[in-house]
This record gives C-alpha cells, structure tokens and sequence, in this order.
C-alpha cells in the first residue's frame, strides 16, 4: 500500500519594520517565536511546512489573502514534484494552546474535506482531495477566516475543531501575548517551549511593563462574586457565552456583534449598535454607560473600528501600534482622536474595562475565568 504524502502546510511569518520598543514590536516578535515552535510541532507530527511571509496592505494596495496564498500555494506544490495530496494553511501565532493530538486532527482530513481549527473564523485549516479545485475556490477569497466556508460552496465537506479545548486562540495583539502569559500559570494547559516561555517572562512594553493582563485581579473578584456583573461585548462565540453561563458566580451582561465580520463578505458594511451609540454621543458617553450596567467591563473594541472605519479590514482601522496601546490603556501612544478619547474615558471609569480582540472575548475570557478560580 502505497503512504500517504504528508501534508504540505504554509505558516506565515509576521512582517518586518516594527519601531523598536513599540507594542507593535513585541507582539511581532512573539508571533515569530510562535510561528517557530507551530512549525516544529506540524514537522514532528509529519507535515512538510514551508514559511509563508506576511505582507502589509496599504490604501493603494489592499492586500487579498486568496491571491497571495493561491499563488504560494501552486508554487510549494510544483517544489514539491506535485507529490501532495492535502495543503494547509496556518498564521504562525494560532494554535499555541491547542493539545498535539487536536492538532494531528487538523492534519488529517480524508479526501474532499477541509478540516479548520474554527468553521466560521479559520486561523488554520487543512483541505485534501482536488487541489486544483480547492486552490481555485482559496484564490477568490478575501480573508483566511472564510476560508472553510468558500470550500464548502466549492464542493468540500468541512470538519469544525472549533469545541475543542484552545482551538480559537490565536495571538494577533500584545494584550493576546499577555493572555498566553497567563495560560503558562494555569493548571492542564499545553506547556509551552521554554524558549516562548522565558520570552513572556522578559518582554517588556513601552514603560518597561511586563506582559500582564490589565485589571486581572479585579476582574476574576468579579467573576466569583454571586452579586456582581460582568459585562462582555463583541464577537463572543456562543461556546464561550455558554462557559461563562456555567462558570462564573456572577451575573453576565453580553452585547454579541459581528460575529464572523472577517469571513461573511458580501453582506455589507460592518454595523455596530455600541458604535452608533457613540456616533450620537462621544466616546466618553459610551464608557460611561457601560460602566453603568456592571462591575467590570471585557470589550472587543476591533468592532468598534470596524463600524467607525466601515469595513472589516484591519488596514483601514486605526494603525496597530495605537490599537496594541489602547489594550493596556497606553493613552499618550494612542493618536487616534476617538480611540485616545475612549482609552483615557477607560481609564477614569468607576470600573475596570479591558480591551482587546477576537482572541480576548473568546478563549482569553475562558483564561480570565480560569484564573479567577485558581488565583491566578
């Protein structure tokens, strides 16, 4: 019987140019630390992993996911004397958390189907059968998160490792850094390289500050009081929504929008009831209505960019430096007139507010619960 050739996977690698000792730079220095040790991890489990080098996008050249990876796609598989019959794609900071057996899963779809760590917001997936046909179907897509579902309607059945433990968890941000700081605390994680490790350990952010979650111990006080609330806002998995119905002691307030705003093109603008709120008012009035609703606030302010900008785009938010800033209330790096404003409104809040993104409303609010429990 003849073996199966190993799955050929593509892992990106995180731009060059960031300023030395900005927000920005750490984060991207993490991500390459990640993306090294998820190439080692894929290798061991029998993939053939080639780099994938991210690029920037600008105003005059939007960047397009599907064209850049269709081409790097086609070139791997002619390198490789067209010897493969499954090809995958993997941002190099996803999966850090994800256990070795779920992620040998993600390498083994049969043929015909795609296999994606999240169905509706892929950060990795592997698809195998007609190449030809699924590289045609990748090339017309705009962002990796749809990828799973433009397969679909190209004709392959999907395989969703979304409920698995850690499967959402992908570090976009410095904040998402200090969260996976936190994961290396807590009990029956995955145990990280001890080379990402000491880098967590030693990273430090503008102001010489260490990678720590803002307002941790505030707002784990809130998880376990029966008498408070926490109020969460943004792309919240229903998963996630469910863990917190079912492991905090208090009360949770949550505002669910945009749910998968990366991935379903075509259906407009991104809309945001919060944005609007502060388009009538000002940044300050929506904190501080906010504030007014619970004891602690999570919030995924990317949606609020979102709406602000109208389009899902990261390139056309605000830069990233002042969105990394922003998530640990870093007001004087922020310029963005009306970030600046909601950052330093957090900031006087009679609350605690955190910011972030996908990754912090999904399984970082798991690790938030987590560590509340364990005093971490």
């Amino acid at each position: 019987m003849t073996e199966r050739p190993a799955p050929l996977i593509l892992v990106t690698t995180p731009a060059d140019g960031q300023p030395f000792g900005s927000h920005a730079a750490v984060a991207a220095d993490g991500q390459r630390a990640l993306a090294t040790e998820l190439s080692r991890r894929l290798g061991a489990l029998g993939a053939a992993v080639r780099p994938l080098p991210h690029r920037h996008a600008t105003e005059d050249e939007p960047f397009h996911w599907g064209g850049w990876f269709a081409g790097a796609a086609r070139q791997a598989i002619t390198e490789a004397d067209g010897a493969v019959d499954a090809i995958g794609y993997a941002g190099g900071s996803a999966l850090a958390l994800l256990a070795d057996e779920r992620l040998d899963d993600l390498l083994a779809p049969i043929p015909g189907e795609v296999a994606a760590n999240n169905r509706f917001s892929a950060d990795a997936f592997v698809v195998a059968g007609d190449l030809d046909r699924a590289i045609a179907a990748l090339e017309a897509c705009e962002s990796d998160n749809a990828a799973p579902r433009r397969l679909e309607e190209a004709g392959f059945t999907s395989r969703d490792l979304g409920g698995a433990p850690w499967a959402r968890f992908d570090v976009d941000t410095t904040l998402d850094l200090a969260l996976l700081r936190l994961a290396t605390r807590l009990s029956g994680m995955r145990r990280l390289d001890p080379g990402i490790r000491g880098y967590l350990e030693m990273a430090r952010l503008p102001g010489d500050h260490a990678l720590e979650v803002p307002y941790l111990e505030a707002i784990g006080a809130v998880v376990r009081d029966r008498h408070a609330e926490l109020v969460v806002t943004g792309r919240i998995p229903s998963a996630t929504w469910q863990h917190l119905e079912t492991e905090t002691a208090c009360r949770v307030r949550a505002f669910v929008e945009e749910r998968g705003m990366r991935s379903a093109r075509g259906i407009g603008q991104p809309r945001s009831v919060l944005a609007a709120l502060m388009r009538r008012g000002s940044p300050t009035e929506l904190i501080a209505e906010l504030a007014a609703l619970g004891d602690a606030v999570v919030m995924d302010t990317r949606v609020l960019m979102a709406a602000v900008s109208a389009s899902a785009d990261a390139w056309s938010w605000p830069p990233e430096e002042d969105r990394f800033a922003s998530d640990f209330g870093d007001q004087e790096r922020v310029v963005t007139p009306w970030l600046r404003e909601l950052t330093e409104a957090a900031a006087r809040a009679p609350v605690p507010f955190l910011f972030g993104g996908h990754a912090l409303v999904s399984d970082g609010l798991r690790l938030l619960v987590a560590a509340a429990w364990q005093g971490r």
